[in-house]
C-alpha cells in the first residue's frame, strides 16, 4: 500500500512540475478523450474537462480523477450511474444524496468514487469521478503493483 501512494504522489509531483503537457499533447494528437474509460457507463452528451482531470492509462485498467460535465441535473446523473454501474459488475458500498451527493462502488481491486453536483449553469451538472486499485488487508504479493503507461508524444516509452 505504502508503494502504490509513493507511485501515485511521485506522478502527481511530476505531473505538477512539467508544463505545457496539455499543449503538446493536444499537437500529438494524444488528448485524452472519452474512449479513454473502457466499459465505463456515462450519459450520452457527456464532455470530458481534460485541464482539470488527471488520468494515468486507458480502459478497464485507467485511474486517476477525471472531471466531467454531464448534460443532466445532479438528480438525473445520480440516478443514472446508481443504475448503470451495477450493470457492470460495480457494487455500490456507499452513497449519500444531496446538494453535493456521492457514490462509492467496488469491482473486483477497483473502487470507484463519483461526486455529483449541479454545475451552476443552465442546467447539468459536474461529477468527479476518482477511480483507483482497492486497498488490501491481505497485503499484494511481491511485485504486485500499478503500470503507469504514458498517453503517447516524443520521448514516450512503453514497458
Amino acid at each position: 500500500m505504502k508503494k502504490l501512494f509513493l507511485l501515485l504522489v511521485t506522478a502527481l509531483l511530476t505531473a505538477c512540475g512539467t508544463t505545457n503537457d496539455a499543449q503538446s499533447n493536444a499537437d500529438n494528437g494524444q488528448r485524452p478523450s472519452m474512449d479513454q474509460f473502457g466499459r465505463m457507463p456515462m450519459p450520452t452528451g457527456t464532455k470530458l474537462r481534460t485541464t482539470e482531470s488527471l488520468i494515468f492509462g486507458v480502459g478497464e485498467g485507467w485511474l486517476g480523477r477525471a472531471v466531467f460535465e454531464l448534460p443532466t441535473d445532479a438528480n438525473a446523473s445520480y440516478n443514472f450511474y446508481a443504475e448503470q454501474l451495477p450493470r457492470q459488475g460495480w457494487t455500490m458500498v456507499a452513497s449519500v444524496r444531496g446538494k453535493k451527493s456521492l457514490l462509492v462502488f467496488t469491482r473486483a481491486d477497483r473502487s470507484a468514487t463519483i461526486e455529483i453536483e449541479d454545475s451552476g449553469l443552465f442546467s447539468g451538472s459536474l461529477a468527479f469521478m476518482t477511480v483507483s486499485p482497492a486497498g488490501s488487508t491481505s497485503g499484494a504479493p511481491a511485485g504486485a503493483g500499478v503500470v503507469v503507461q504514458p498517453l503517447g508524444g516524443a520521448g514516450a516509452r512503453r514497458p
